[in-house]
């Protein structure tokens, strides 16, 4: 549900039954996730969104922080910006990553790029593209892929390999601002297929 508190503010919460992020589900399952963001007429925006995931075999929290600059130059939308991952008690994992992104014709695509992903101290890219299609008024298909790399996904690397994912969302918008989505994802690691709700 996304509805606005005052001018420029708009806040949003969800449940989901797995928490999904750039095609690997997270530990600890069913997540409810929300955040708020503000907005000014002159492109810049910030915010912050939160979600419970269980590190260390615990329940814990993500805190993510953001802020950017978004507008049009012609017929091709832009977005950039920086965003902080931050994991109460997991700090290890913590990162700062920046992003730059453009949208046309539907088409969306973004870079985001770290320096030091989760304290590893190598650098990691990721790039993500998605293209959102009408199926009626309230239904909409959402196909995406992403690709994962840089020196933190390398074989001697954090991660062990770089790593290509995929999924497609299928998204209903409910009255009151409501919105109910389904998503299968997946990625080439073993074992990481998921379904989203």
């Amino acid at each position: 549900i996304s509805a606005p508190a005052f001018a420029g503010v708009t806040g949003n919460v969800g449940a989901f039954s797995d928490y999904v992020f750039r095609g690997i589900s997270q530990p600890g399952g069913a997540a409810v996730q929300g955040g708020l963001d503000y907005s000014h007429a002159s492109g810049l925006y910030a915010g912050t969104w939160i979600s419970n995931v269980a590190t260390g075999g615990d329940t814990n929290y993500e805190t993510d922080f953001y802020g950017g600059y978004a507008g049009k130059v012609g017929d091709i939308g832009f977005d950039v910006g920086v965003i902080e991952y931050y994991y109460r008690g997991a700090t290890a994992a913590n990162t700062t990553e920046f992003y730059g992104g453009a949208t046309l014709a539907g088409l969306s695509a973004k870079l985001f790029y770290s320096d030091n992903l989760q304290s590893t101290k190598d650098s990691g890219f990721y790039v993500t593209a998605n293209y959102p299609v009408a199926l009626t008024k309230s239904v909409t298909l959402t196909p995406a892929v992403g690709y994962a790399f840089g020196d933190a996904y390398k074989s001697s690397g954090a991660y062990g390999k770089e790593i290509l994912d995929y999924g497609v969302t299928v998204s209903k918008a409910l009255s009151e601002g409501f919105t109910f989505s389904f998503g299968l994802t997946g990625t080439d690691l073993d074992g990481t297929n998921d379904e989203t709700l």
